[in-house]
């Protein structure tokens, strides 16, 4: 069966994200940006990466957004922690400082996508929606 483009984004599964910074300016920009994507069903916020485990116990996200400079604790260890506890989510990092290192150690651990704040917003629905799509085990129809 071939499932065209527009009869997957019916079947798409709505996602609820989590985002994760210490920059308000980021966090309404980027709350901004994920209302305007049809699959993104429910958006939370938070400025406490020390926080993050119990955020996403009582949130439940399918999809992480995650700042890697953040005061008190880094997106690094933010993400090991998230991946050894919650291994469904998919982990999303966001920074400033896309150099090879933080790519390669982000991957490393299990990121899913990795995001430069300065110049790849634009990138943020089509990765939602293919997770959306991925989320409800549906095969890409090219």
């Amino acid at each position: 069966m071939i499932i065209t483009k527009s009869e997957r984004k019916y079947m798409a599964k709505n996602l609820k994200v989590l985002l994760i910074d210490d920059s308000t300016i980021i966090l309404t920009v980027m709350s901004e940006v994920l209302s305007t994507v049809p699959c993104v069903s429910s958006i939370k916020t938070s400025s406490a990466p020390v926080q993050a485990l119990q955020t996403i116990e009582e949130f439940k996200p399918d999809v992480l957004l995650l700042d890697i400079n953040m005061p008190e604790k880094n997106g690094i260890e933010v993400l090991k922690e998230v991946k050894e506890n919650y291994p469904e989510v998919k982990v999303i990092m966001l920074t400033n400082h896309s150099t090879e290192y933080y790519r390669n150690t982000c991957f490393n651990i299990g990121a899913y996508q990795f995001i430069d704040k300065a110049n790849e917003f634009d990138k943020i629905a089509p990765i939602m929606e293919k997770i959306s799509t991925e989320a409800d085990g549906i095969l890409n129809a090219n």
